[in-house]
């Protein structure tokens, strides 16, 4: 199949995968810590929920742990992409890219 057979979400060049679980962040210029909630993840990028208003362009740091069998640690440095306020408010959809894995 080529490239543009395929529907819109199969040209991504990482397949999304849910995750449902805590996600813990720091920024690096300050050392602020915060969490999220892990939304999606692939190879490319992240997306979390938080309560911290964050800007695009702003490096962190993330640490997720997840139960799931995907993916048992991951330690990377994202940049802010996106960020969303939700429905209530309070909380953001922030969508990262990573720009470096920890070892």
């Amino acid at each position: 199949m080529s490239l543009d057979q395929r529907s819109y979400e199969e040209k991504r060049d990482f397949i999304r995968v849910p995750v449902d679980c805590e996600v813990a962040l720091r920024m690096p210029a300050s050392g602020r810590r915060f969490t999220g909630v892990g939304k999606n993840l692939s190879g490319g990028g992240v997306l979390f929920h938080t309560d911290e208003l964050l800007a695009p362009g702003d490096q962190l740091e993330i640490h997720i742990e997840s139960r799931q069998a995907v993916l048992s640690v991951l330690d990377a440095t994202i940049e802010v992409i996106r960020v969303e306020p939700g429905m209530d408010g309070t909380r953001y959809a922030v969508g990262g890219a990573i720009r470096r894995v920890h070892d």
